[in-house]
């Protein structure tokens, strides 16, 4: 059964007292306040004249995901009554509340590599999708691993990217059968492609922070790739 934004008990603790943002840019999060308070320093280091806004919708975290949330200015959004529902969930909260004319969504381990990048993001044409090109980092944030790369990659992931919010939409958002983590935003991209041209932005970056895996990462992304592989038959 798929949730609605009204089937969930919301907190909000921002609004938008500057107008309507150009750009929301959307975060979901779960229990990953360190990672996250780097990740929104990195995008708040942007130059930029375009007006934006930062939503981050906190799947029920039980760390300090408020207060670093409260330390950057952002549109928090707490979701309560019933825990983790992997980030599809959260996602589409975050992208109901938006009211920017562009979404850009990103994982909360992402960091923005310039301070371009909301600038580069935004330059967006109708029916079309730009996806940066998102890299794993060691403690060095040396280069090493090519996650989301047009040429290595044909599937988009959704790490880093923007799409007109009324396109988001069109195909549905994220696919809220996707209760655990790994193959939603692949799932995404697979809906992206069928529509939209996707524009490969190799050249704007975005670097994926090292923080460990849980020990039950496997039990979790199992399942989410069965179900991803249903749909995809489905799509044929």
């Amino acid at each position: 059964m798929k949730m609605k934004k009204e089937d969930l008990p919301i907190e909000y603790n921002g609004s938008y007292p500057n107008g309507i943002p150009y750009i929301s840019i959307v975060i979901a999060t779960f229990n990953k306040a360190a990672i996250l308070d780097k990740t929104l320093t990195s995008i708040k280091a942007n130059v930029t004249d375009i007006p934006y806004d930062i939503i981050v919708v906190d799947d029920g975290s039980v760390d300090n995901t408020s207060d670093i949330c409260r330390k950057h200015a952002c549109l928090y959004v707490w979701v309560n009554g019933g825990g983790y529902r992997g980030p599809a969930v959260p996602r589409n909260m975050g992208c109901r509340i938006a009211r920017g004319e562009i979404l850009i969504t990103q994982s909360d381990d992402v960091l923005h590599e310039s301070t371009d990048t909301i600038n580069r993001l935004a330059d967006l044409e109708r029916g079309c999708v730009n996806l940066a090109a998102v890299w794993n980092v060691d403690t060095n944030l040396t280069k090493n691993t090519c996650y989301c790369h047009g040429e290595l990659h044909p599937t988009p992931h959704f790490f880093l990217g923007s799409i007109y919010r009324d396109d988001f939409w069109a195909i549905g958002g994220n696919d809220e059968d996707f209760t655990t983590p790994g193959y939603e935003d692949v799932y995404l991209g697979e809906l992206i492609k069928r529509k939209y041209k996707i524009n490969w932005c190799n050249d704007i970056v975005g670097l994926h922070q090292n923080h460990g895996r849980p020990r039950n990462l496997r039990n979790l992304v199992v399942p989410s790739r069965i179900l991803y592989e249903e749909k995809m038959k489905e799509l044929e």
